[in-house]
């Protein structure tokens, strides 16, 4: 009896050994092979945790609250309770060129603006459109800076009311957006604010700002251009003024008006003195016949012939005499004068050109050369398309989601390597 009860008292005591084997083996496995739950294993094994269990645990904690619940948090509360609307207005506009008085190619002469001025400007429109220029513009016209700071929206989408002109730029360049199609030269600008008014306003407040900027840059092409026609036109009203001098003084020296009116003059005159003194030469000859040389009638007949002759060699010297000085000698006061008149021709057309030009640059200076030609107007929007809710909440969801999750692997992975 005595020896049964030492056998179950063994037996006993061999499985309890074997229970304490098996536990103890078990939570060696555990604590070899797993990393997640070690401070539980030491807590339960009635082991101390060390300093980096309880260092990786709060960092664990710490990107699951700043990385993964936070972002989400705010992402929800922001833009489902928070974000006001925005309200977007587009338009399309292509620059152009308008010659409403002389062709492109006459226009290109004048001004000497290329058609490839156009790709300039459409590039100039684009640069003006992201300047503080055009802030400084629509600052004076609709008060732009006040269209942004709206205290009923969020303080995250309005701008600052004490914002400096670059924090301005900044915040413009995020509301306000251009594009240029290369192919075709079609500018699309956008605008936000809001209120769909607003919108609409600004926008068509940036494309009228935007043509009278590439409309002024000529201005100083046009100025230079008008003092060049001015300069022209002085220039050969003076030629004109001074070559007409010079005739009159030639006319006034020679006596003679006009070359046709002198040569008619003379031809008539030398005519009348040749028939009177064929006709006294024929009555010279009839007396003759019956009167002697010698007779005081005859020698008078004779006198009077010699001195219409004359008279007419006279004539024929002022004509074309080439013994003559120059202010005598018909054909050569007619060489003169004719050089002199060809001279009075080219400079009266040069200063009727000149005139031409001038009238047609004064005229097209005043007129508006460049367009924004808008084929889709500013629109008037019907509902908020910012911010986009769904949008951003899905994505700061993934991105916090992948962010923690990459975190939580390279905090693993530092950890098991410090446990090697």
């Amino acid at each position: 009896m005595t020896n049964l009860k030492q056998d179950i008292q063994r037996s006993t005591a061999l499985q309890k050994s074997r229970s304490a084997t098996k536990a103890l083996s078990a939570t060696a496995r555990k604590l070899r092979f797993s990393t997640s739950n070690r401070s539980k294993l030491y807590e339960a094994a009635g082991l101390r945790p060390r300093m980096a269990d309880r260092a990786f645990r709060w960092a664990k904690i710490f990107l699951t609250l700043f990385v993964l619940i936070l972002p989400n948090t705010f992402a929800v509360t922001y833009y489902c309770f928070i974000a006001s609307d925005q309200y977007q207005s587009e338009a399309r506009f292509v620059v152009r060129t308008s010659a409403p008085a002389i062709g492109k190619d006459q226009l290109g002469k004048i001004t000497g603006l290329p058609s490839a001025k156009i790709v300039q400007d459409t590039q100039i429109v684009t640069n003006f459109v992201h300047s503080r220029a055009i802030l400084e513009a629509l600052e004076q016209q609709i008060g732009v800076r006040d269209r942004f700071i709206v205290k009923d929206t969020d303080f995250l989408a309005r701008l600052k009311s004490d914002a400096t002109y670059e924090e301005f730029l900044d915040y413009w360049d995020s509301m306000v957006k251009t594009s240029v199609s290369p192919s075709s030269g079609i500018i699309t600008v956008t605008a936000r604010a809001f209120s769909a008014a607003d919108a609409q306003d600004i926008l068509t407040a940036v494309i009228a700002a935007s043509e009278r900027t590439i409309n002024q840059l000529s201005d100083r092409i046009w100025k230079d251009v008008i003092a060049t026609s001015k300069a022209n036109l002085d220039r050969a009203s003076e030629k004109l003024r001074d070559v007409r001098e010079r005739v009159a003084t030639q006319q006034n020296k020679t006596g003679v008006l006009t070359i046709e009116g002198s040569s008619s003059m003379l031809s008539n005159l030398m005519t009348t003195l040749q028939k009177e003194k064929i006709e006294l030469e024929q009555s010279y000859t009839v007396q003759l016949e019956s009167v002697s040389k010698t007779a005081p009638q005859m020698r008078v007949l004779a006198r009077e012939i010699q001195s219409k002759q004359a008279q007419i060699d006279g004539l024929q010297r002022q004509i074309a005499g080439p013994n003559q000085s120059a202010e005598q000698n018909l054909a050569n006061v007619s060489a003169e004068l004719s050089s002199l008149q060809f001279e009075v021709q080219l400079a009266e057309q040069q200063f009727a050109a000149s005139v031409r030009s001038f009238e047609q640059v004064q005229f097209i200076s005043k007129q508006q050369l460049m367009y924004l030609d808008s084929f889709l107007e500013p629109s008037l929007p019907d509902e908020a398309r910012y911010p986009r809710r769904t949008f951003w909440v899905s994505i700061i969801a993934l991105a916090s989601v992948a962010a923690w999750l990459l975190s939580i692997g390279a905090l693993a992975i530092i950890r098991n390597k410090l446990a090697e």
